[in-house]
């Protein structure tokens, strides 16, 4: 029987691909904060190394990135993984200069890393700011009525029963 961390291992080792070939499985993570605000600003990314060496030096330095991301007030969460050779980084922060003082730390050294060594086969970073942000919906756990949670509020507008906790934006 394969194990999660079996699967870790074998995901890093070679990515399971569909019998298409066009999907491939790796792993992913989520990091939360405790901030339930909403995001201001996305940050997308994605960074191949040349060979597992490589790979595992990536993950050593989001390791600390993501040290340093929690101890920003504006940060919300990250999720992130990796396919093969291939990492992949979704970052939801409260604004921008939220984003720039976390990456401002060992990021920056990282970053040093890319562009003065021959240290990574590929990347693509972006910064998106969301044209709308749609509700948050919870079903009330007494009479199942969908209820929008967006404010917050912890009573069914049905049967006045308390909500779940209302989940983070991201």
């Amino acid at each position: 029987m394969i194990t999660p961390d079996d699967f870790v291992a074998l995901a890093l080792a070679e990515p399971i691909e569909s019998e298409s070939g066009q999907a491939k499985y790796g792993y992913a993570m989520r990091v939360a904060s405790d901030n339930p605000n909403p995001p201001g600003v996305i940050a997308l990314t994605w960074i191949a190394g040349k060979d597992a060496e490589e790979r595992q030096r990536i993950r050593d330095h989001a390791r600390q990135n993501v040290q340093d991301f929690l101890e920003e007030p504006g940060f919300l969460s990250i999720v992130t993984g990796f396919i093969g050779l291939r990492g992949f980084t979704v970052t939801a922060w409260e604004d921008e200069d939220s984003m720039k003082r976390a990456l401002s730390k060992h990021h920056a050294v990282a970053m040093r890393e890319l562009f003065g060594e021959s240290f990574v086969a590929s990347v693509w970073t972006s910064v998106w700011k969301p044209g709308r942000l749609n509700r948050i919906w919870v079903r009330c756990l007494s009479c199942s009525s969908l209820e929008d949670v967006t404010d917050n509020h912890r009573n069914c507008s049905q049967c006045d029963e308390e909500l779940p906790e209302r989940p983070a934006f991201w």
